[in-house]
């Protein structure tokens, strides 16, 4: 079973997937994690990191929402293999970010006319060429964005490796976004959706796994 955790940045999906993952483990479950994207896996992560971090090489690349929105799916594509091994060995494996995050991201990057009909493109690239797996479960984290934008901010703050990168440090795009991810759960994009905040996510996906959990 694949649950992807998705939210704005600074949401606290990290911070969720941590506690699931502890909820979990007590239940007597397997339960594994993989984060999008993947920074670190090359060829691809250092150019992503590179991408977001204004790298002047880049800017092209930066500029066209679908050509960043492709490199995030190939991404996604070259982990299948590390991807189905962990579906195969464990109950649970909990993503943090996914395709979603690509739909409501790349849709906040363009003109307003244009980004109703981005999130198919997205669907046909991940879910059909790239043939990647649908998640049985998304979970919106909602978070007002202000406060999303403050948590992003004092992450970076505690980690000079970490700073914030072109879209944690637009405000406009993360309100753009933020009503990207509520449309698309809201009509259940690609597979069901749970709109949960901090305080209740755990209690209400525990409620939606049900039976694994018994």
């Amino acid at each position: 079973m694949i649950i992807a955790i998705e939210g704005v940045d600074g949401a606290g999906k990290n911070t969720l997937t941590g506690r699931l993952v502890a909820r979990l483990t007590d239940a007597g479950r397997s339960v594994a994690t993989l984060a999008y994207p993947r920074y670190d896996a090359e060829p691809l992560g250092p150019a992503m990191r590179g991408l977001l971090g204004g790298d002047a090489r880049l800017a092209p690349l930066a500029a066209a929402p679908r050509a960043t929105a492709m490199m995030f799916a190939l991404d996604r594509a070259a982990s299948r293999p590390a991807l189905d091994a962990l579906t195969d060995a464990n109950d649970v494996v909990i993503l943090d970010r996914y395709i979603a995050s690509n739909a409501a991201y790349g849709a906040a990057r363009l003109p307003a006319a244009e980004r109703a009909g981005f999130p198919a493109w997205v669907a046909d690239l991940e879910l059909g060429s790239l043939a990647l797996p649908a998640p049985d479960l998304q979970v919106l984290l909602r978070v007002p964005v202000a406060k999303a934008r403050a948590g992003a901010a004092a992450r970076a703050g505690d980690d000079p490796d970490r700073p914030l990168d072109a879209f944690e440090s637009d405000g406009g795009l993360q309100e753009r976004c933020a009503r990207m991810y509520e449309d698309l759960a809201a009509r259940n994009w690609i597979s069901p959706w749970l709109i949960v905040d901090r305080d209740s996510a755990v209690g209400l996906i525990e409620g939606w796994l049900g039976a694994l959990l018994r």
